[in-house]
């Protein structure tokens, strides 16, 4: 099968030569693993790993984004940040907003500076692929630097329209992006993957009520998008979100990653058992312990046992538990993981 069947396959729960794989990682472990396995370049190792996947973003054309002699830099939202890899938000523009008006002098990001010209060239590159395409899409995540993430939970309560207005104007942002890629590869995109993280070790980062008024409308607009231009929807959210996993199911999300186990209502073989016939499970091998401190022999097992797990339903694409693999995990791992579920049927 090439790899594009594979998903279609398991979309309808359609036993595949084997489960479809996904990469995701920092580019310096992309070449730790490349260097392991003695590849050139992205494609020959994506290749050589068996990803099924490729990922045609939007890019970036504007105007080069401030960066700081202490290490900080600032976002395209006006956001500085510091820290490894993506960092963390250091300062919060909008914390003081206290209404609506306040929001309107703020000099909110130009569509006019991302451009989606390239995605043509590159879908007729990777046609055998599952293209992933549209736009990552966190308007909740960019929301709450905005705001600063305690002072936006003390706002859904204490002043919710602020919140309202500037998860909107997030979420419009994105949501205009990702139309103008339908628009320029329209049904050649078969998977709409959207990254927002509603979820901590132990439940939601606030509550399911909060969530549905804040959230889930939007959201389900992405959904529709996705499944009006033919495409399926996946939904990334790190944590503990089996509170809202009915809600999903509901709006019409396809594909929910990445299953993070060692979140306390995530077991695999409970959420199959409760969902199975509804999602595709997209992740689950344990990123946190497993993949950082196993052993390839104990890597490998567990990669069968999730697999026998999430694919029960012949329902699953194989990934870890977390959607951005860091450097400092063996690469020997890693490759373990994908050379297990390659072989394993």
């Amino acid at each position: 099968m090439v790899p594009r069947d594979r998903f279609y396959a398991v979309l309808d729960g359609i036993r595949p030569d084997r489960f479809p794989m996904w990469f995701g990682g920092d580019p310096e472990t992309l070449k730790n693993v490349s260097d392991y396995l003695g590849t050139e370049g992205e494609e020959e190792t994506l290749d050589r790993l068996g990803i099924d996947f490729r990922t045609l973003r939007p890019e970036y054309v504007g105007p080069e984004l401030k960066s700081y002699d202490d290490g900080s830099w600032e976002t395209f939202w006006g956001i500085r940040r510091k820290g490894e890899y993506y960092g963390q938000a250091i300062t919060h523009p909008l914390q003081e907003a206290e209404s609506v008006k306040d929001l309107e002098d703020y000099e909110w990001p130009s569509l006019d500076n991302w451009s989606v010209d390239h995605l043509e060239e590159e879908a007729k590159l990777y046609k055998d692929y599952a293209i992933i395409s549209g736009s990552w899409s966190p308007f909740f995540h960019d929301a709450t630097d905005l705001i600063g993430f305690e002072t936006c939970l003390t706002k859904m309560i204490q002043n919710p329209e602020v919140v309202e207005a500037v998860v909107n104007r997030c979420f419009d942002f994105y949501y205009e992006l990702s139309r103008r890629s339908f628009e320029k590869i329209g049904r050649e995109i078969d998977l709409f993957f959207v990254g927002n993280d509603f979820g901590g070790k132990s439940g939601l980062l606030f509550s399911p009520e909060l969530w549905r008024r804040f959230i889930r409308e939007p959201l389900e607009k992405l959904v529709n998008m996705a499944h009006a231009n033919g495409s399926k929807f996946a939904l990334h959210s790190c944590g503990d979100v089996e509170e809202i996993i009915p809600d999903l199911i509901e709006i019409g999300v396809d594909i929910l990653n990445p299953i993070q186990v060692s979140a306390e209502h995530m077991d695999p073989e409970k959420l199959v058992r409760k969902y199975g016939d509804s999602l595709v499970f997209f992740g689950g091998i344990d990123e946190k312990e497993l993949l950082r401190y196993g052993t390839e022999e104990e890597v490998r097992k567990e990669t069968r046992r999730i697999i026998d797990v999430l694919g029960s339903y012949n329902r699953y694409i194989v990934a870890p538990s977390h959607d951005y693999l860091l450097p400092d995990l063996p690469p020997e791992n890693i490759v373990a993981m994908y050379e297990e579920a390659k072989g394993y049927v």
